[in-house]
């Protein structure tokens, strides 16, 4: 039996039950006998026959129309729910070529999502001035606190004083401004006179012995870092994860250091020389070379090597091989 002029299969109402069963003990009902025996209108009896015409569960009687069979569940079922299962499983198909399709082209965007969002978090700049100019737009935007850690002993004067304006603007703004030498930045007169200014604001100066990254931190939000193998660039960092790692490396530096000493003291003095001595002791047993002890304390070559010769002449050692063997002994 041809039933697609039927249209979409309806849901059986109590009525289209009743007219169904009426028909199945009958075993032929005429549409106005129905209407009668159920008590319906027109308009229920007509809704009734469409309902059970749609799953296939009556037919009309070839001789009389107006006359309805019943018909055996399992067989509308096979001719109803036929098509039915046929455009599902097409439609399955379907589902699952567009999936297929949607899952080989993920990874691609994946990937390029990745490369965007890497290059939107960091940010390479090789000019020098541009680099400045960043950092003055930073500055000027930052409205709670401010990191900056600038390892190498004594700065240069003429950076000092680029920085100076930007410094005083932060702090009039209430921003917080903390700030990490190393210790031999206390033994240069520029840089005495910088902090005195700055800290008379409000900023706050720590120093230590030991070497740290150079950076600055805005707002914990941004970070500029130095771009390796250069001295003019920078590297500007937008992630979040990244740049709150280097705030508590930040953190974990500040803590062990000790404040800037705004006033001359000969214990000061002696304390940051020993631990200075103490540093490149440290660097010597692990077999640093003379230039990488000097960055690391922030000292000239020059310096450094004077020291290295005083440590070795305070122990005897005939060389550096032999200062190193004698340094681990002692601290073993």
């Amino acid at each position: 039996m041809d039933i697609r002029h039927t249209g979409q299969p309806q849901v059986l109402t109590v009525t289209a039950k009743a007219l169904y069963e009426l028909c199945v003990t009958k075993g032929s009902v005429a549409t106005a006998d129905a209407v009668l025996e159920l008590g319906l209108t027109d308009k229920q009896a007509s809704e009734a026959i469409d309902a059970l015409k749609s799953l296939g569960l009556i037919r009309a009687d070839s001789r009389s129309p107006s006359r309805w069979s019943a018909v055996a569940p399992d067989s509308a079922r096979i001719q109803v729910l036929g098509p039915l299962l046929r455009r599902m499983q097409e439609t399955q198909g379907c589902i699952d070529r567009i999936r297929e399709d949607l899952d080989e082209l993920a990874p691609l965007y994946e990937r390029s999502m990745d490369q965007v969002a890497a290059e939107r978090d960091t940010e390479t700049v090789t000019e020098l001035d541009v680099a400045l100019r960043l950092i003055t737009e930073f500055s000027a935007s930052a409205a709670e606190e401010v990191l900056t850690s600038q390892p190498g002993g004594a700065r240069p004067e003429q950076v000092l004083e680029e920085s100076l304006g930007r410094t005083e603007a932060l702090l009039a703004r209430q921003v917080r401004l903390r700030t990490l030498y190393q210790h031999t930045a206390q033994f240069h007169q520029t840089t005495i006179a910088y902090v005195e200014r700055v800290t008379a604001m409000g900023a706050e100066v720590r120093t230590t012995a030991p070497g740290f990254a150079r950076m600055l931190i805005f707002d914990r939000s941004i970070a500029v870092l130095p771009l390796l193998g250069s001295q003019e660039g920078a590297v500007v960092v937008r992630n979040a994860s990244v740049v709150a790692a280097l705030a508590e490396a930040f953190e974990r530096t500040w803590n062990g250091a000790t404040p800037f000493p705004l006033e001359y003291s000969r214990h000061q003095a002696v304390q940051a020389a020993t631990e200075v001595r103490r540093t490149i002791i440290g660097l010597l047993v692990q077999g640093e070379t003379d230039k990488k002890i000097a960055q690391s304390v922030g000292l000239s070559l020059r310096s450094t090597q004077r020291h290295i010769a005083e440590v070795m002449q305070d122990l005897g050692a005939r060389n550096r091989l032999h200062a190193g063997y004698l340094l681990h002994s002692l601290t073993a």
